[in-house]
């Protein structure tokens, strides 16, 4: 895909006044999570259900999130192999 094909499935508006992300041809769950560092997040789980929060330490199995969105709890831990995809969250919103 070049990158000036706005494609449909990898377009989000959010990004309209940003640069849109570049990516790798040999990108990962893993390696987009550990770039995204710092930032809010919705991880899409295979079984369906969504979790949101902050991404904080990412290793090769796991995902930390803090600040969970709309949940009881503060923190999560998310088994990398359950997330099929991740939203990221732009700061303007």
């Amino acid at each position: 895909m070049s990158s000036s094909d706005t494609g449909g499935a990898g377009t989000c508006s959010s990004f309209l006044a940003q640069e849109k992300p570049a990516i790798q041809p040999n990108a990962t769950v893993l390696s987009i999570l550990q770039g995204n560092a710092g930032k809010t997040v919705e991880l899409h789980l295979r079984s369906g259900e969504k979790i949101a929060g902050r991404v904080g330490q990412v290793t090769d199995n796991v995902v930390y999130l803090s600040h969970l969105t709309g949940a009881e709890f503060d923190d999560g831990f998310v088994d990398l192999k359950d997330v099929s995809a991740v939203v990221i969250r732009s700061g303007g919103r």
